[in-house]
């Protein structure tokens, strides 16, 4: 099991990417919702009812019935947060954000919109994720 330390999840399916860092690949685990790095994880309580594990519980639940649940409202909070993240409002204000970093600026959501989109070259415009 892995923990994404951005969004503060445990994950069971990474993405699994080959990087180069420092003249050497390395096969990383990423978040499937953030595409941040994820570090390895020994989960001590059941992630569906929170009762303490013993050895025996490898996979993070304590029960068959705890697991299916799980798995169930995991399905469903992942859903909601793609939900989320497709937002188009969502969409411009992650655009904002990478434009105010990498320009230096402290625009505003009315600001970008009506100043800085439209004038937006389109090849620009994928490149701040829209």
């Amino acid at each position: 099991m892995y923990y994404c330390t951005d969004c503060k999840m445990f994950i069971e399916d990474p993405i699994y990417r080959t990087r180069r860092r420092g003249g050497e690949k390395r096969r990383l685990a990423l978040c499937p919702l953030c595409a941040g790095e994820l570090i390895i994880s020994a989960p001590e309580y059941c992630r569906y009812c929170g009762s303490r594990l013993t050895g025996e519980e490898k996979d993070g639940f304590c029960t068959d019935n705890c697991r299916r649940l799980g798995k169930k409202l995991w399905t469903k909070e992942m859903r909601r947060r793609r939900k989320i993240k497709e937002d188009p409002i969502a969409r411009v204000l992650r655009m904002l954000d990478t434009y105010n970093r990498e320009h230096s600026t402290k625009y505003s959501y009315g600001q970008f919109v009506s100043l800085v989109l439209p004038k937006l070259e389109r090849k620009h415009r994928r490149a701040y994720g829209c």
